[in-house]
């Protein structure tokens, strides 16, 4: 099983490292109501746990029944909304709880049609659903939906409170810790969920952890190569590529500022790459990957 869903909080005690949510969540569950939620922040910090265990917490023992989960990012058409989302705001809850409750996980792609008519859903069925917003990037949400929600900000993750989660997986799973593992987790930036999902593979494989991460960078050597040899278009399909795989933008350029810190690049060239990746992932809050990914290859050759 995948540790990153058996060990994903279930309750709000376990939601680390965002003690503003928590606090408010712990109200909301004594009360046994919310408001719609916005929960924002980068990759990995514990928003759909937060959302899961807030729904728990609320839900009880009905939670089977009147909590859905649905990933935006997979499906983001206007048509979603219309039918998947409508069909469940329109049914009343089931059991003894105030209303139910729809996670939309991932939600930054969905277009903004899409949006307009969750807007609207939120207004008609207001007194029988619930929705919990997740996305990295907060801009990528309507104004007039972000207005409609409590919107919490979801903090990078601290080193210690990183270190502390794996340590404790570890044990669980009977798995002596690795004398390099503090390093290996800062490699990932508070990410918790790359965290826990390149460890398992490393351990998993057996291979040592600092390999793991050697072989992490590999795909941006590759990409580092094609634009230092003056080949655009073998860069970008390496980088389109791994956007259809889901890398996240944020992801591509820490991986290639990890990369290039790592090599032993003349300092000059180092010095021009790190400053186009540093303000490409100033960009990525409002440029598409593609296009943001094409700006930096151009900027680089």
């Amino acid at each position: 099983m995948l540790w990153t869903e058996k060990y994903r909080p279930s309750k709000l005690s376990e939601v680390l490292g965002q003690e503003p949510f928590v606090m408010d969540a712990e109200h909301w569950v004594i009360n046994k109501d919310c408001p719609n939620l916005l929960l924002y922040g980068m990759a990995g910090t514990g928003k759909t746990g937060a959302a899961v265990a807030l729904a728990n917490g609320i839900l009880g023992d009905d939670a089977k029944s009147n909590f859905f989960e649905i990933n935006a990012s997979d499906d983001r058409r206007l048509e979603t909304v219309r039918t998947k989302v409508k069909s469940i705001a329109q049914n009343s809850s089931y059991g003894d709880v105030p209303f139910r409750i729809v996670l939309l996980d991932e939600m930054g792609g969905m277009t903004t049609d899409a949006q307009n008519a969750l807007k609207r859903l939120m207004e008609r069925y207001a007194s029988n659903i619930r929705f919990i917003i997740t996305c990295n990037d907060r801009n990528k949400i309507i104004h007039a939906l972000q207005s409609r929600c409590a919107n919490y900000h979801f903090k990078s993750l601290n080193l210690d409170v990183v270190e502390s989660a794996i340590i404790s997986i570890l044990n669980a799973e009977g798995i002596p810790v690795p004398s390099e593992i503090r390093p290996f987790i800062y490699a990932f930036d508070g990410d918790m969920r790359r965290t826990i999902t390149e460890l398992q593979a490393s351990i998993a494989s057996g291979i040592q952890l600092k390999s793991q991460l050697e072989r992490g960078l590999k795909k941006y050597e590759k990409v580092v190569i094609e634009i230092m040899n003056n080949n655009p278009n073998e860069a970008l399909t390496n980088l389109h590529n791994q956007i259809y795989d889901g890398i996240s933008s944020k992801e591509i350029c820490i991986g290639l500022h990890d990369y290039i810190i790592s090599s032993e690049m003349d300092s000059n060239k180092k010095l021009k790459f790190l400053r186009v990746i540093g303000e490409g992932e100033w960009r990525s809050h409002n440029m598409t990957p593609k296009l943001l990914v094409s700006w930096m290859v151009g900027n680089l050759i």
